[in-house]
């Protein structure tokens, strides 16, 4: 496995360093998201947006998702399969490219070396990553330091992020994410927060959006949590009583019984869930855990409840920092019972979780983004950076 990992970073690297072009068109942008198999998340809200509102930007989607491709092309935006000859020759001219995950998001031929590469990421919350799990002096850092010069799928020429906060954090993540080059925009995803109309108000709904965990005891737990709630005739009762519905939402790889016998839980999957933005927007409680979707969520106001039940052992495999512990008080729980007794106080208003929602936004999202246009913030900072008329 290892082998093979090397022989396609060399690979990478090669076709990354030869494919070098400086004269490239700064009105071609190219977008891809999570290793080209989605149409989602920052990228897909960044493209619509371009595409509705600046015909002159050239804006190209590429996937290596076959169904992706031919939704993209029936409804007439332009795209291309990754790996494909159209595909590279679109790479190696585009002046632009914004991407969610890694360069992996164009496919296996990174021919973008000279592009301007600007990384929307996917989220960020309060987990240590990469550089910041690492003691930099060691032997192993430095090789790792030495690897990401040679080549890296994390290259980025810009990075865009929503408070001083996280700034600072993926400074101190990246390899190469000097401070000026991390802009304060929002992201992209969170602009349907602000379309008016988008709030179902005839009913009301419940998320529990759990982190996954990678040890196989942290899975188990997990598994068993979730379908302990999906069989919960209490928790069905108390919902029903107040007028609420639960959806369960664990990541794909946690195994669970999707039953769907109680009138008030439902369980779903990926496929259930074209859109998450547009769930989130529609959800008047979230559930999570470690996830950073609560820098998303805080911006509608909303109450979030903290089931960290596994705290201390999650820390020991996931470092975390230490301002996570802060927004843990009057929404934190730690078993089912708690929850459930959380949850009736808050159906009847009896929580001050306000206070939880501005330690937050406090971290996550700075005060003067707080209210959409993040696709216009990050159009209008790239159309000066490369100096394009509107």
């Amino acid at each position: 496995m290892r082998f093979l990992e090397l022989y396609r970073w060399i690979k990478s690297a090669f076709i990354y360093r030869i494919n070098k072009n400086i004269d490239r068109d700064k009105y071609l942008w190219v977008f891809g998201c999570w290793g080209g198999m989605k149409y989602a998340d920052n990228s897909k809200y960044l493209f619509e947006y371009i595409v509705k509102n600046y015909p002159q930007i050239r804006a190209v989607w590429i996937t290596i998702n076959s169904d992706i491709y031919d939704t993209l092309k029936n409804n007439n935006k332009e795209v291309y399969l990754a790996n494909s000859f159209l595909a590279d020759r679109i790479l190696k001219k585009a002046g632009v490219a914004f991407f969610t995950n890694s360069l992996n998001d164009f496919g296996d031929n990174p021919m973008l070396n000279g592009a301007k590469i600007c990384s929307l990421f996917h989220g960020v919350g309060f987990k240590k990553e990469l550089r910041e799990l690492d003691n930099q002096n060691t032997f192993k850092s430095k090789l790792k330091l030495l690897k990401h010069r040679i080549y890296d799928l994390s290259y980025t020429s810009l990075i865009f992020t929503t408070s001083d906060f996280l700034k600072k954090k993926f400074h101190r993540q990246q390899y190469n994410a000097p401070l000026e080059r991390i802009i304060l925009t929002g992201q992209p995803r969170n602009d349907v927060f602000f379309e008016k109309g988008n709030k179902n108000r005839d009913e009301k709904l419940i998320l529990y959006l759990p982190t996954f965990r990678e040890d196989e005891i942290g899975k188990r737990e997990l598994e068993r949590i979730i379908n302990e709630m999906v069989d919960s005739e209490t928790l069905n009762t108390s919902l029903g009583e107040a007028g609420y519905r639960l959806i369960i939402k664990p990541h794909y790889l946690t195994k669970v019984h999707k039953n769907n016998n109680l009138s008030n839980i439902r369980l779903y999957n990926d496929s259930d869930i074209p859109d998450i933005q547009r769930l989130l927007m529609n959800i008047d409680i979230l559930i999570t855990d470690y996830s950073s979707v609560i820098g998303d969520f805080v911006l509608l106001n909303r109450p979030i409840i903290f089931f960290s039940y596994d705290l201390d052992k999650y820390k020991k495999l996931k470092p975390m920092d230490s301002e996570y512990d802060e927004v843990l008080n009057e929404t934190y729980v730690t078993t089912l019972d708690e929850l459930l007794s959380l949850l009736n106080k808050l159906f009847y208003n009896q929580v001050n979780y306000q206070s939880v929602n501005n330690i937050i936004n406090n971290y996550i999202n700075a005060p003067f983004l707080r209210n959409g246009e993040y696709c216009k913030n990050i159009c209008d900072y790239m159309f000066t950076y490369l100096n394009i008329n509107r």
